[in-house]
């Protein structure tokens, strides 16, 4: 019997593990309730029908162009689960977005996380596009200070 529910709560957390992987923060979330990391998982398997950037290499082309100049440029795209709302990371001596774009707050919770540069900074995320329509969730212009 001990053994049937050892089995039972393992299955019940595999998707939760699973989650965290791709989790932007809080990965914890899914470990606390797996409920969490069923919804993930569900979210990945429908995302999965035909997305527009259904690749890296996809991704990668359309942040390229969203993201081809001044004062941002793309360089690198990651898959993750990015919560509902979500404060988006400034790397040390990075630019900030303007203040009222400090969180993203993107429909869907499978992103395409882009990084790139700011100008000379360092490298940062500079935006956010979506799994399944390929749509800018979160881009970092209009830069803090800058004219609207």
């Amino acid at each position: 019997m001990a053994l049937i529910v050892t089995g039972a709560v393992v299955v019940a957390w595999i998707p939760s593990f699973i989650a965290t992987a791709y989790a932007e923060e809080p990965a914890s979330e899914y470990l606390a309730n797996p409920a969490s990391g069923w919804a993930f998982l569900w979210e990945a398997v429908t995302a999965s029908r035909n997305p527009r950037l259904g690749t890296a290499d996809a991704a990668m082309q359309q942040a390229a162009q969203v993201w081809a100049g001044a004062p941002a440029v793309a360089s690198d795209v990651s898959l993750r689960a990015i919560p509902a709302e979500w404060t988006v990371p400034v790397a040390p001596g990075g630019t900030a977005p303007a203040h009222a774009r400090a969180e993203a707050r993107p429909e869907d919770e499978l992103n395409w996380v882009v990084s790139g540069r700011v100008g000379n900074g360092p490298e940062q995320v500079i935006g956010l596009l979506d799994y399944r329509t390929g749509r800018v969730e979160w881009d970092i212009r209009p830069l803090a200070g800058a004219a609207r």
